[in-house]
């Protein structure tokens, strides 16, 4: 799918400004604050009218049981974590965690909110603030398949050599690794059975107010 943001600037009237006039004391000093502001309004007209911005992301989107294996592992790891740090669920036989035992699973839980995020239905993501949107916007590489594919590995990689002392957590976290690696494996096979196939995202921009699909 192409998301097509369009961000205009409105010239600038800048017939109306004048300087102030100031008594003979202040005017000096009044005529230069006005030229000033003069020069800004003019400056800033000139900006605006230089035209329109066109920014176009296409987000290459997996199919449909892939991005409800996505979503229900990111959950799993979002929740486990969650419950890592209320201290729920414990994950090592020592009865202190460290600050960086929490930080860490502060880092999971961050990581699997973001998996959901990007292979959630676009209306449901972007029911929230526009988050799904937004993530696309200034993360990019998670809009196509390839970038998805290789930080799935990054966090599959993290929990996989996580390791917690506890045994039934540690054979939790194996599974989730596992599977998320799994998932990245999945994702690059998609991306180039599409770039074999010729199914290439559109080279043309579209217009503003329309999106382009693009769903392997």
């Amino acid at each position: 799918q192409a998301f097509c943001c369009t961000f205009a600037a409105a010239p600038m009237a800048s017939s109306g400004v004048a300087p102030p006039s100031g008594g003979a004391g202040g005017g000096g000093a009044a005529a230069a604050v006005g030229n000033a502001a003069l020069h800004g309004a003019q400056r800033g007209a000139a900006i605006a009218q230089k035209g329109v911005v066109n920014l176009t992301i296409y987000v290459q989107r997996n199919p449909t049981i892939v991005s409800a294996l996505c979503c229900l592992v990111g959950a799993a790891l979002s929740v486990i974590s969650l419950l890592s740090i209320i201290g729920v669920a414990q994950m090592s036989n020592e009865k202190n965690w460290t600050p960086r035992d929490s930080m860490q699973m502060f880092y999971q839980f961050i990581f699997g909110f973001v998996l959901v995020l990007v292979d959630m239905k676009e209306p449901w993501a972007n029911s929230f603030f526009g988050l799904q949107t937004k993530l696309f916007l200034y993360c990019n590489f998670l809009a196509s398949q390839t970038g998805r594919a290789c930080f799935y590995f990054y966090v599959g990689s993290i929990s996989l050599f996580l390791l917690p002392s506890s045994e039934m957590w540690r054979i939790v976290y194996i599974i989730l690794g596992g599977w998320l690696c799994l998932l990245g494996l999945v994702m690059l096979g998609l991306r180039f059975s599409q770039c074999c196939c010729g199914n290439d995202p559109p080279q043309n921009p579209p217009t503003v107010g329309q999106a382009t699909h693009v769903q392997s």
